[in-house]
């Protein structure tokens, strides 16, 4: 990683991942021009998305936003090539208008070096006392390995809970209708058996220490598995029909899904603000809690 005194240094095993909604989401209600303009801008270009921003923030300071990302990738590319082209940061415009709800997010980063460009997205995560922004690939990514979060159980332990939703799919009716959605993407129908296989044994659940009103605990767990396809229409599919099962369990309750927000400081979609690891990180810049 660079030594570059102004930015946060990777902490010991990497910066905390950012869980995304789906495969396409920094291209989330980007105005259909925009996004096509991008789409023609050459590489190298990445994506970036400003940390404790909300979409109504990055619409009414698109230029200040965009001239700060601008500054601190400058700093990084002129590390790499004293005199290094300028570069270019682009902000986002909303599809429908200023005044529509759900607003749009990144901005494209273009005019930079290879070099640059994969040494941002590498380390990923830039903070200084001014900023602190997400850089990825421009492109669609792998779905989501997060499926949904789940609460109603008076255990904490996530054995438990993996254990629970490995059976519920497993279950006949269940795997059965998971068959059905696998078989309708892009694997070979003998291949489906094995896939759906695949997915219940790549379960894996993190505890999110949730408190209610007065402190009390009350976990929720984030359930994760590897989807088997990269269809974004049979894992949008799959995601749905899983997130409405219940969990029953014998002794520890029922689960059932609750809606996942994005964190306003990172934007991921796997803790509330209040839970969220950044401000946490050795030498963490901006935002604090």
């Amino acid at each position: 990683s660079t030594v570059l005194p102004q930015f946060t240094p990777t902490p010991l095993g990497g910066f905390p991942l950012i869980h995304m909604s789906h495969s396409a989401q920094i291209f989330d209600h980007l105005d259909n021009k925009v996004l096509l303009a991008w789409f023609q801008v050459e590489h190298p270009k990445f994506v970036v998305r400003v940390f404790d921003c909300t979409g109504r923030d990055v619409s009414e300071k698109a230029a200040i936003l965009a001239e700060r990302i601008r500054a601190n990738i400058a700093v990084v590319a002129n590390f790499i090539h004293q005199g290094a082209q300028p570069v270019r940061v682009s902000p986002p415009q909303p599809q429908g208008g200023k005044d529509v709800k759900e607003l749009p997010l990144s901005f494209l980063v273009h005019n930079i070096s290879l070099e640059a460009r994969d040494l941002i997205v590498s380390q990923r995560i830039w903070s200084t006392s001014d900023i602190t922004f997400e850089a990825r690939p421009f492109s669609c990514y792998r779905p989501p390995d997060l499926l949904f979060c789940i609460t109603g159980f008076t255990t904490s332990d996530t054995d438990v809970i993996t254990k629970t939703v490995a059976d519920v799919w497993a279950y006949e009716d269940n795997r059965a209708q998971i068959n059905d959605i696998l078989s309708m993407s892009e694997i070979p129908e003998e291949k489906v058996h094995v896939a759906m296989w695949d997915l219940i044994r790549s379960i894996h659940v993190e505890r999110l220490d949730f408190k209610i009103a007065g402190g009390l605990p009350v976990p929720r767990f984030n359930i994760f598995a590897h989807s088997p396809t990269c269809d974004a229409k049979a894992w949008t599919e799959l995601r749905s029909f899983l997130h409405i099962l219940e969990y029953p369990t014998g002794l520890d309750g029922c689960g059932a899904a609750v809606a996942l927000t994005p964190c306003p400081i990172c934007h991921s979609i796997a803790h509330p603000r209040g839970l969220c690891p950044f401000p946490s990180v050795p030498q963490w810049n901006s935002p604090k809690t």
